[in-house]
């Protein structure tokens, strides 16, 4: 990893902070660097999410799909895999069973009557790109 030394150091305390945040359920209140995809429905802002990651991982369909945030963490390594923090430790190396689990998880949360919560979802991704 080349760049901006600093930044490259403040980003895994960032990731830290949100972990323990979101383990803890409170609301991460700090200005950090993040990038926000906002829009209306079908505006393609799971296509931006999943052109970062270089991957098609998050549910698609009509109506309203993303019922919950999703906190998405891009980490380097030298393999690639996916893991979500109320799944401490399982790792998911088929990108179609993540956004599976962001389906189930989103229904766990919010019920299969299209409920929306503003509890996030977080899902670190693990790649050399």
């Amino acid at each position: 990893m080349a760049g901006n030394v600093g930044m490259e150091h403040l980003i895994p305390i960032v990731n830290k902070l949100q972990d323990v945040f979101a383990s803890l359920g409170v609301p991460l209140s700090l200005d950090l660097p993040q990038i926000a995809v906002v829009g209306s429905q079908s505006a393609g802002k799971s296509s931006v999410l999943e052109n970062f990651v270089g991957r098609d991982f998050l549910p698609r369909g009509s109506g309203i799909v993303t019922r919950r945030p999703l906190v998405l963490q891009l980490m380097y390594s030298k393999t690639e895999y996916a893991e979500f923090i109320h799944t401490k430790g399982k790792k998911f190396t088929d990108f179609s069973l993540v956004r599976k689990e962001i389906e189930e998880e989103t229904d766990r949360v919010t019920g299969g009557n299209k409920g929306i919560s503003n509890i996030p979802i977080n899902l670190r991704v693990y790649s050399p790109n």
